[in-house]
């Protein structure tokens, strides 16, 4: 074995995420964004957890209205993969039933596990891969901030939420709150403020979701980085609106 060799073993897998991208397939089992080393899973209106039924959803920058879930990484052993480490953040529900839920109680919630087990088994089998044994991260913490991308037609902008507030209190009329992306230190940026990927009163030259901002925080949010953070703050890459 070697980490070619088990990276070309779940290559399957993985190009199946990618044809089956929530992002441009609007298929109903499209529900996945693949990485390098793993995968994201969405869930849409049709195919969602138990206790989401009541949970609004849009589509955004998707292909069709969806909420994350969860994620999967390949849990390694020296060169071996050994297993698939799973973990869920219900940020929707905080969002959405505040008096229910809070960022101490959405992780790795029985029933938002159940589901995301049943989507990666079924991915696998679709890809003729064996099903590798999973593994609940026993060690996720809460995120202490979120990052929360909001979107319309024509624009877009960002802000890091702190833990004092929910997502949504930030979404401005007509503009939806299209994903979230948890992480850790955020304590030298300007929080619950809307950060935007342009100066105030340029026009975009280039369609809204495909500004620098957000690009760099899709990549972040596939691969789990929250150091683009810093580098984003050093090169000025957004104004600062009240």
């Amino acid at each position: 074995m070697s980490y070619h060799s088990e990276h070309q073993r779940m290559k399957p897998v993985l190009d199946l995420a990618r044809k089956l991208d929530i992002a441009s397939n609007p298929s109903l089992q499209a529900l996945f964004e693949a990485g390098s080393g793993g995968f994201q899973v969405w869930c849409i209106p049709q195919d969602r957890p138990r206790g989401w039924s009541d949970i609004p959803m849009h589509p955004g920058a998707f292909s069709k209205p969806c909420q994350f879930v969860g994620s999967v990484h390949w849990k390694w052993e020296e060169e071996k993969i050994v297993g698939l480490e799973i973990e869920t953040t219900a940020f929707a529900l905080a969002d959405h039933k505040p008096r229910e839920y809070n960022r101490e109680n959405i992780t790795n919630r029985e029933d938002d596990i159940e589901w995301l087990m049943e989507k990666v088994s079924w991915l696998f089998a679709e890809a003729g891969v064996p099903l590798a044994p999973f593994y609940v991260a026993s060690n996720a913490e809460s995120p202490a901030y979120v990052l929360a991308h909001y979107s319309s037609r024509e624009e877009e902008y960002i802000v890091i939420v702190s833990s004092d507030f929910h997502p949504e209190a930030f979404c401005r009329p007509g503009f939806a709150l299209v994903r979230t992306l948890g992480i850790g230190n955020a304590t030298l940026f300007p929080l619950n403020m809307i950060l935007h990927p342009e100066g105030e009163g340029q026009e975009m030259d280039i369609e809204p979701d495909e500004g620098p901002l957000v690009e760099q925080f899709e990549n972040s949010s596939r691969l789990h980085d929250d150091d683009w953070l810093e580098a984003a703050y050093d090169d000025a890459v957004s104004g600062w609106e009240e």
